[in-house]
């Protein structure tokens, strides 16, 4: 199946919540006792859905074990429910999402999960809270399924970090990051090996980890004529690490940290510098591509 991803901004909404635990050998039929139990408490409560309702996993569906999930169903505003109900009336505040839709049983809806994950490393955002599924067509409705639509939601934000991987030595991967950095402008100021610096002052070992201290002169000169406190965002970190694979390379979002400053003389300076080090850290890939 296709996924299409999109990134949107959800409105804020009143939410009736309910927890309830769910089998994973057990899906289908947890998910229609999630429903039938949310209609019976709004109606209970007099309650007007305006949505589709939703499960929140706030950790990974286990093998066998069953969950405890938060059943959601988006609703008109109404007086609070009292506690006997076992739910409660929440509202949840615009937040930025990532959304695809998976059409079919749940058996494979793990495919849908993978897409969205491959499209968040590709697009530089990093989920900042557990999955939703929507069901748009849910098993309360339909007996094929074939016919099941569930949208799957992750809250998400712009990852802080640029970042290539390359299958390199860690000696070969600093040199040519330091070359890519240079051919696109940026000098190294500084160089802070964390792994000698950890096993010396405190015992610990870890992976090769270097941070590199990068400062674009000119970009650099009118951030400061811009706003003097634009040097607490100077130099620009890159960190390389070793992993099981081959080195990480990770520049830090000048976008990103400039938001700090509000100021908005910095922000066509700090878009310059990010598309200076996003072309660097390509430069990079492109190589690594070339040469395999």
């Amino acid at each position: 199946m296709d996924y299409r991803v999109s990134l949107c901004e959800t409105a804020p909404q009143t939410v009736l919540r309910v927890p309830l635990e769910i089998r994973p050998d057990l899906l289908s039929e947890g998910i229609v006792i999630a429903m039938e139990r949310l209609t019976e408490v709004a109606q209970r409560a007099g309650l007007t859905a305006s949505g589709a309702p939703t499960i929140t996993f706030h950790r990974e569906l286990p093998a066998v074990d069953a969950i405890t999930v938060d059943c959601g169903l988006p609703v008109e505003t109404a007086p609070t429910l009292g506690p006997s109900s076992g739910a409660e009336l929440v509202i949840q505040p615009p937040a930025l999402i990532a959304r695809t839709c998976h059409r079919g049983g749940y058996h494979d809806i793990d495919a849908a999960y993978r897409a969205l994950r491959e499209w968040l490393h590709q697009n530089g955002c990093r989920p900042i809270g557990p999955p939703t599924e929507a069901y748009l067509i849910g098993p309360d409705e339909v007996s094929d399924p074939r016919q099941l639509i569930t949208e799957i939601r992750i809250p998400v934000a712009p990852s802080p970090a640029i970042a290539v991987h390359l299958d390199a030595t860690f000696p070969d991967a600093v040199e040519s990051t330091r070359k890519a950095l240079q051919q696109h402008g940026f000098g190294v100021l500084t160089e802070i090996d964390v792994q000698a610096v950890l096993r010396e002052k405190t015992g610990e070992h870890i992976e090769e980890y270097l941070i590199l201290g990068a400062c674009n002169p000119q970009l650099a000169a009118r951030a400061l004529a811009a706003d003097r406190q634009a040097g607490l965002l100077l130099p620009c970190n890159v960190v390389l690490r070793a992993d099981d694979t081959g080195v990480l390379v990770e520049a830090a979002d000048p976008e990103v940290l400039m938001r700090a400053s509000a100021e908005p003389a910095l922000e066509p300076i700090a878009a310059q510098a990010r598309r200076l080090l996003a072309a660097a850290l390509d430069s990079l890939r492109q190589r690594a591509a070339s040469a395999s």
